[in-house]
């Protein structure tokens, strides 16, 4: 007997998470239309900034698991599982993939428009990448296809690949492990990868697409949220907000110099999981104590609601910019840094960026969520009555 799913009012330390994970996305990517002497390129021999993707991780790994907590059954049978897994991967389905294939498609034509003249691949090139990406194999090709230089603009998808791989078996693991020892399953999974050196360096290393500890947190963290100790531990003294930037500020520096290719502690990925998991803990309360600030809370909502629709566009955002403003052999013209140029870049990134994800937030992931949640109401009932 499952337990009716009771809806809760929207988490705005959330919401910046999501928001501070994209940008620190972004901020990974960005210097591809900076100039290689600028001071930011010296910045990134020390400090990187890719660790967004696991704040992402670990976030989705506990809004997940918490969606789907109260609906574990007590038996173990195929039914069971089925009941439980099937509206589940629906939902997901239709809240990641549409989006997805959408701008893959939109990658592919550009490659087939301006592939093989200094931007973007050659379609023939880029279309075993693009394959891969939609079809959820992303993950295991990187490393090969990082080294040899054939991603394009598909590379980003190895985390989505990772996500719906993992959320696959999530499910199946919740009903055959049951509430009472998921929490030892996914304990396991994260001590498995731990130890292991997964710095994004060349050759890439393979195991680093692979990296699910921070989504073991997050589901972690969804298991034990609500309990007692889990009330007693509330970090109250963050409602003070200048404890909580001075937390917010060392948190990124420090996990910024984790990431880095030659970090100052070993087990530096495992690190990052942790300290990801501390951050989506203190919003886990739903307390606002990352979001005191009214206009802070209305600008992370915002950003954060379009944070997937974000890192799916502005990629391509980015190589739009190099191809239509950077020397290349169709644009051999050198590329100015100087006075206004790099301002200019960065504007027209950002609006090619947010005029995107926008588009793609309003007229198809929220359209295509909605009738994900429909379909997948419609099979609960259709178990139900069975």
């Amino acid at each position: 007997m499952t337990t009716p799913h009771v809806k809760q009012r929207k988490n705005s330390d959330i919401e910046a998470l999501r928001a501070l994970a994209i940008v620190l996305v972004i901020f990974a990517h960005i210097a591809l239309i900076l100039s290689p002497q600028s001071v930011y390129w010296q910045v990134l021999a020390d400090y990187r900034f890719g660790y967004g993707v696991d704040i992402f991780f670990c976030v989705s790994g506990f809004i997940i698991t918490k969606s789907i907590a109260n609906e574990i059954p007590s038996n173990r049978s195929l039914r069971d599982v089925l009941e439980l897994s099937v509206p589940f991967w629906v939902r997901r389905l239709w809240r990641l993939m549409p989006s997805a294939l959408f701008w893959i498609g939109v990658s592919l034509l550009l490659s087939w428009l301006y592939g093989g003249r200094g931007v973007f691949l050659q379609l023939e090139i880029f279309v075993h990448s693009a394959l891969a990406a939609a079809l959820q194999y992303m993950n295991v090709v990187y490393a090969v296809s990082r080294d040899t230089g054939t991603l394009g603009d598909a590379g980003i998808y190895w985390s989505l690949s990772l996500e719906n791989q993992f959320y696959l078996v999530l499910p199946i693991i919740a009903v055959l492990a049951g509430r009472r020892w998921m929490p030892a399953v996914f304990i396991v999974i994260f001590l498995a990868q731990f130890f292991l050196t997964r710095q994004l360096i060349r050759p890439t290393p393979e195991l680093w697409a692979f990296r699910t500890d921070a989504i073991s947190l997050g589901v972690l963290l969804a298991l034990w949220h609500g309990s007692e100790s889990y009330k007693r531990l509330e970090p109250g003294f963050l409602k003070n907000g200048w404890l909580v930037l001075l937390l917010l500020a060392g948190m990124i520096a420090f996990l910024a110099r984790l990431t880095a290719p030659n970090p100052p502690l070993p087990f530096a990925m495992g690190l990052t999981a942790v300290g990801s998991a501390l951050l989506v803990w203190i919003a886990s309360y739903n307390n606002n104590y990352l979001t005191a600030n009214s206009a802070i809370a209305a600008f992370c909502n915002y950003i954060g609601s379009r944070s997937y629709a974000i890192y799916l566009t502005h990629v391509i955002a980015l190589s739009l910019v190099r191809h239509w403003f950077f020397s290349h052999p169709g644009n051999p013209v050198p590329t100015p840094f100087d006075g206004g140029y790099t301002v200019f870049y960065i504007t027209m990134f950002v609006a090619i960026t947010l005029l995107f994800s926008e588009f793609n937030y309003r007229f198809i992931e929220n359209p295509m969520r909605k009738h994900g949640e429909k379909l997948s109401r419609n099979l609960k009932g259709r178990f139900a009555l069975a």
